[in-house]
């Protein structure tokens, strides 16, 4: 049994409560998710079982897309409405266009520093599991992209909003360094991941829809979880060298997709159609970069 789930997570529970529910069915000693989702947090999350683990990555680095609601004046450890009340300030008067001249500062590629409560590792633990213990320690600031960052509405001490961001991108940290600009507070009351990649919420199951008698019907096949890469085909010698992690010049190549150009990640499938990895295309053939023996 090997392929992704696209589980539309509840709010409440964590991405690995996720992955003990799909435990009672599946068997598989290898499973795991594509990005950790707050518990608060709903929406869009991919879990790869068997194989497909070990492509979770490829997906990881995929764009996410949000909807979501920041509320404005107060101020938690969290970030979010999960946290305890640390501080609160009053919220200035506030027009619509202050509000999108503010979000342009922070379209593009920004620096943010992540939250205390979050899934970072610093010397082998999470931070979140040291906030816990009562150590916090400010993560250093990291580079992310906001590819879009759009007001949806905004009333009284709320703004309703849509953004598509990069890989390690922290809403909750958007929604705190957005409020400063504001000459506020501000955390994350309502979050929800409407899209990973290709991997929609609109496609994606209920987590309590999945039960013994159908846990296979929900299950993508990789290459089809895949389907952002372009496809190439190998002759049978060459995907036999592929196999065995050497390169396969472009002799082998018997096809590939229109959309396949050199210096990109790509599916690729032997010459009976049978997907066997992900490569990398360059002018003169294909790297392996993850084989399926």
């Amino acid at each position: 049994m090997e392929g992704f789930y696209n589980i539309d997570k509840p709010a409440g529970i964590s991405s690995y409560d996720v992955i003990r529910h799909l435990k009672k069915f599946i068997k598989s000693r290898k499973i795991g998710h594509s990005g950790n989702l707050d518990p608060g947090a709903t929406g869009v999350l991919v879990i790869g079982v068997g194989r497909a683990t070990r492509l979770l990555e490829y997906i990881t680095d995929l764009e996410k897309e949000y909807t979501g609601t920041i509320k404005l004046g107060i101020l938690t450890d969290t970030l979010d409405t999960d946290g305890e009340i640390l501080m609160r300030k009053e919220v200035p008067e506030i027009s619509e266009d202050k509000v999108k001249e503010v979000f342009k500062h922070f379209t593009g590629e920004i620096e943010q520093t992540p939250p205390a409560y979050s899934a970072i590792r610093i010397k082998g633990k999470r931070l979140y599991e040291l906030a816990r213990e009562g150590v916090m320690v400010t993560p250093k600031k990291r580079k992310v992209k906001i590819y879009k960052l759009e007001l949806l509405s905004f009333k009284g001490d709320r703004i309703e909003f849509s953004a598509v961001v990069s890989r390690g991108t922290y809403l909750r940290s958007l929604a705190r360094d957005i409020a400063e600009e504001l000459g506020t507070f501000g955390i994350i009351e309502r979050l929800r991941r409407i899209r990973i990649g290709t991997f929609k919420v609109a496609e994606s199951v209920k987590l309590d829809d999945i039960k013994l008698d159908n846990y296979l019907k929900f299950l993508i096949p990789i290459k089809e979880g895949l389907s952002f890469f372009p496809a190439v085909y190998l002759s049978e010698r060459a995907a036999e060298h592929f196999r065995q992690g050497n390169m396969v010049s472009k002799a082998g190549i018997l096809r590939k997709d229109t959309e396949a150009s050199a210096f990109s990640y790509v599916r690729v499938f032997d010459n009976l159609g049978n997907f066997i990895g992900v490569g990398f295309l360059k002018w003169e053939g294909i790297i392996p970069r993850k084989v399926l023996p």
